[in-house]
């Protein structure tokens, strides 16, 4: 789906499937923890992959299967990559993009599989002109779900806990008023049980939605809370 030069990408860092999900240890097994992880970015390349005004995504990854699933919906793969942690791998990925000539590039996390074609959209425009950056803040602790730019690295890559209001700061620190977007679809990742407990609450045309309900962990997590899902985790 790639067209090479100009335009704006979408880049998405992905941990080795044995490393994801490590907050949801306490209450979804090793396979489960997995192939969560294989599905929302599954979810992620369909809604990103459905953008007609993307030139391309591309997947920081070191880890085969997500190679493979990446490479299934036409989207390039960081070659020669090891992971260093999130912010070196945006910073490799942008770097090589901007000098292919991408006019803007927007990272997006693989874990918020509610995210549809039309929430890129407001995204895609927002950094047309250049130069600009837009953040979507994670609801839970204020960390970033998703950080578009134009240039590609106008400002780093800083992420942790309240890490938007961070980037809206390196922002502002070089003159451009960041842009903001508080979306429920992206502003919810699946990154603790409350997470997923929120997520499953209401029904969703996702591929993570559909396997979560027919895998039983819905019913477990409704059924019990996450209180109960660590202790028969643990137990």
């Amino acid at each position: 789906m790639h067209k090479l030069n100009h335009e704006i990408w979408a880049i998405i860092p992905c941990k080795k499937l044995e490393f994801s999900n490590g907050r949801l240890i306490d209450v979804l097994s090793f396979s489960e923890r997995r192939q969560l992880a294989c599905l929302m970015l599954e979810d992620v390349l369909t809604a990103l992959s459905h953008s007609t005004k993307l030139a391309g995504v591309l997947v920081a990854s070191d880890d085969p299967v997500i190679k493979s699933i990446a490479a299934g919906f036409g989207a390039r793969c960081l070659e020669n990559y090891t992971d260093k942690g999130l912010s070196s791998a945006l910073t490799s990925a942008s770097l090589l993009l901007a000098e292919e000539g991408a006019k803007g590039v927007i990272a997006i996390h693989s874990d918020v599989p509610l995210m549809t074609q039309n929430d890129i959209k407001p995204v895609i425009t927002s950094i047309e002109k250049s130069p600009a950056v837009t953040v979507v803040p994670a609801d839970r602790d204020l960390g970033t779900n998703l950080l578009a730019m134009s240039p590609p690295g106008i400002i780093e890559y800083s992420y942790g806990k309240k890490s938007s209001l961070r980037h809206a700061m390196a922002a502002r620190a070089v003159g451009i008023e960041p842009t903001l977007i508080h979306a429920s679809r992206f502003g919810l990742d699946l990154d603790t049980p409350e997470d997923l407990e929120r997520f499953l609450s209401s029904p969703s045309d996702t591929k993570t939605f559909r396997y979560l309900a027919e895998s039983g962990v819905r019913d477990r997590l409704l059924n019990e809370g996450t209180v109960g899902l660590r202790v028969k985790a643990v137990g």
